[in-house]
């Protein structure tokens, strides 16, 4: 007999940080559960936007993703809010404060669910969630069996090489109904598709990652749980991005190297205890992350080895002319870095702590309180690092190869109170109120090594400056069940992100800090079942978000800066739809909408900065229209045999990288469309299975990321899906 999709409005979340079920839950959230993501052969969370409308993901390579929701998104700390079981994961702030950026990524494998709460979630998840949070639960450790899994993959990219991955899972009772240890390993070889042109190599963004993770779970009594949890990735590629002026898809002519080469620790200890109404949970987590990002900037210096670039560059005057004695030093150094990259080793050591108290009654009184700390710090140091001519390659990290130095160190700390409390009256009116309160302290310091005169950048001594603050963010929510098949509710919430300190060195100290910025979202939801096992949920929602921190620049007649500064607003106004449906045994199908109309409602323009945005003007990559929709189908073959077919589709419609259409520097994204399919067998009781894929069937240039600036000498860089993609999957569970 043919297995039947789990019915993914009956899932069991977490979002509220108390066990309630997916449609019995008055937010805006979808969740789908492990089983499904490994059937759609989805690893990773930027498989996540093929079952959540209004999110998106800027995906720039692993370890190099900025995740938005709802169209929340600038540059700065993160907009939305990353976990992975109980533990938050952060970026970098680079060299230009934006810690978004780059979302550190673990595989899913072994997934219980995945879970997106769209809209902020600021009350409890506190600040990075002004958009929404994205969660991944891993299975846990159980103590009453042995269990295994293994699953592998061989995949060919059209036009690329090949690539090929490897899950396994192994859970030890180790103590019948006490102790119980589960072991989860992975290796992943990316297939490269990207070609260089100007050296003639092929594939160049081919790479690999490895990893895993150990869960150890003590139940020493029915009321005492304990989870100890370390988590493992290593991620070495190239670069997939491509240049748009080459005339070919998927070839760059980059004369030095671009790469990501991240190291991700996770340690977390996460202890549960009952006291019958209520539940105490105690969560510690330490990140730890060291990242070396590579990117080419060798055409920056394109036409500036001459006389000319001398006068402009090394003298700053273009009325003067250098001697020959200076023109031959500046050739000299200027032609070493025709050939370079930026090579920019960083940390991050992130401590965060949680206490909470849940009440887990059926009454109609319910509740969470708590308090957070989080301690962070991060270290960069940003480099111009040549290359060698003849390959491209970069040269030994030694001094007399480095031509730029700096040095960043960045110290967020952070406190919080929270508490959300609901009161369900006449068993179907329920509402719900919370609070959170925020304290956050910033440190930023940084020195200048090795000046570089195309960057106007001289050696600079170690300087500091911090900023402080603290505030309230609020939500109220009132929900209302006509039965157990239809609600509806509407909700009021707040989301926030601290604010910080520039790390431009020579800034003023009235233009150094910039302070938080926040937002209101007002949704009106349903949720209804009305049919069996039919699901029909909607949502519409209006944002509006101040004091918007932005890339700017100062304004006047003196020396200009560039830098985050707080300066305009937007309104985004959007709507969601979600659909799943089991109409036969066998069958599931699901499809979500998600309409999103980002724009600007003040000029980016205040007393001490000028941006480019204006008024009107729409949110970088923030499409006005997403939509997705998969087909799955089970039927026996014979007793011992069952089929199985897939079909995943989704549309993205266009986007800019920009915000204004003066700019110079704004790409616009393509529409695109992008089609996944699978067919295969399996057993019965879903034990093993073999599948046949193939990825981006029509072949579509499925761009996500262009972008342009001084460091690419104005050509545009381009990240997209890969190619056409065959490959098959074997899986095989043992119990």
């Amino acid at each position: 007999m043919a297995q039947s999709p789990a019915n993914e409005g009956e899932i069991v979340v977490t979002a509220l940080k108390r066990d309630t079920r997916l449609q019995d839950t008055p937010l805006a959230i979808s969740a789908v559960t492990g089983d499904t993501l490994a059937r759609a052969g989805n690893t990773s969370i930027t498989d996540l936007t093929r079952n959540t409308p209004s999110l998106r993901i800027v995906d720039s390579g692993p370890g190099n993703r900025r995740v938005i929701l709802r169209g929340v998104t600038a540059a700065g700390e993160p907009t939305v809010g990353v976990y992975f079981d109980e533990s938050p994961v952060a970026g970098s702030v680079g060299t230009t404060s934006d810690s978004a950026s780059s979302t550190p990524d673990l595989r899913m494998f072994d997934v219980e669910r995945a879970e997106v709460l769209r809209g902020p979630q600021g009350t409890l998840y506190g600040s990075g969630s002004m958009g929404g949070t994205l969660r991944v639960i891993y299975n846990k450790p159980k103590s009453d069996a042995w269990e295994g899994a293994v699953s592998a993959n061989m995949s060919a990219v059209e036009g690329g090489s090949l690539g090929a991955s490897i899950d396994a899972m192994v859970n030890a009772p180790i103590v019948e109904d006490k102790v119980a240890l589960r072991v989860v390993g992975n290796y992943n070889q990316f297939a490269g598709y990207v070609d260089n042109i100007y050296y003639g190599d092929k594939n160049v963004n081919d790479g690999q990652s490895y990893g895993g993770r150990a869960l150890l779970r003590f139940t020493p009594t029915d009321r005492l749980t304990i989870d100890l949890a370390a988590y493992y990735e290593k991620v070495s590629t190239d670069s997939p991005r491509w240049i748009s002026e080459t005339g070919r898809r998927y070839t760059t002519d980059a004369r030095s190297e671009s790469g990501n080469y991240d190291e991700n620790r996770i340690y977390s200890a996460t202890l549960n205890y009952d006291f019958d109404s209520v539940v105490l949970t105690a969560v510690t987590t330490y990140f730890d992350r060291d990242r070396i990002a590579v990117g080419d900037v060798s055409d920056t210096f394109s036409g500036r080895d001459n006389a000319a670039g001398c006068a402009r560059y090394h003298l700053r005057n273009t009325a003067l002319t250098c001697s020959p004695d200076q023109l031959a030093t500046y050739l000299e150094s200027t032609g070493r870095i025709l050939f370079s990259s930026l090579y920019q080793p960083q940390s991050v050591k992130n401590w965060t702590n949680e206490l909470r108290l849940s009440s887990t009654g059926d009454g109609p009184f319910n509740w969470t309180a708590g308090g957070f700390m989080q301690d962070r710090e991060t270290v960069v140091r940003s480099t111009l690092l040549t290359a060698n001519p003849n390959n491209g390659q970069l040269e030994d990290f030694v001094d007399e190869n480095i031509f730029y130095d700096r040095t960043i160190n960045d110290e967020l700390k952070q406190k919080a109170l929270f508490a959300e409390l609901s009161y369900k009256f006449f068993d179907a009116l329920t509402l719900t109120v919370g609070s959170r309160y925020y304290e956050y302290k910033k440190l930023v310091g940084g020195r200048i090594d090795k000046g570089q005169e195309h960057y106007v950048s001289n050696v600079t001594p170690y300087q500091e400056a911090r900023s402080k603050e603290d505030g309230f963010v609020h939500k109220v929510n009132v929900s209302y069940e006509f039965s157990p098949q239809f609600m509806i509710y509407a909700q009021a919430a707040e989301g926030f992100r601290p604010g910080g300190v520039n790390q431009v060195i020579g800034l003023p100290a009235a233009m150094a800090a910039y302070t938080s910025d926040s937002l209101w979202n007002y949704e009106l939801g349903m949720k209804s079942q009305p049919l069996p096992g039919v699901y029909f949920n909607v949502t519409g929602y209006r944002i509006d978000w101040d004091n918007l921190q932005v890339s700017a620049r100062t304004s006047g007649t003196g020396s200009v800066f560039g830098l985050i500064a707080n300066a305009g607003a937007a309104r985004i106004e959007g709507a969601e739809v979600e659909l799943s449906a089991y109409p036969l045994p066998g069958l599931s199908l699901s499809g979500n909408l998600g309409y999103t109309d980002a724009r600007l409602s003040e000029d980016q323009v205040s007393e001490v900065v000028v941006a480019n945005g204006r008024k009107g003007d729409r949110l970088a990559y923030v499409p006005k229209w997403s939509l997705s929709g998969s087909a799955e189908y089970t039927w026996g073959l014979t007793d011992a045999l069952d089929g199985l077919v897939r079909m995943d589709v989704s549309h993205v419609s266009s986007t800019y990288s920009t915000l204004s259409p003066l700019d110079v520097y704004r790409r616009k994204v393509d529409a695109y469309e992008l089609v996944n399919a699978r067919i295969g067998v399996q057993s019965p009781d879903g034990e093993w299975s073999v599948a046949l894929f193939i990825n981006n069937v029509l072949d579509a240039a499925a761009i996500n990321s262009r972008g342009s600036s001084s460091n690419t000498g104005g050509k545009t860089t381009t990240y997209s899906a890969p190619p056409r993609t065959f490959g098959i999957s074997l899986m095989k569970k043992f119990n």
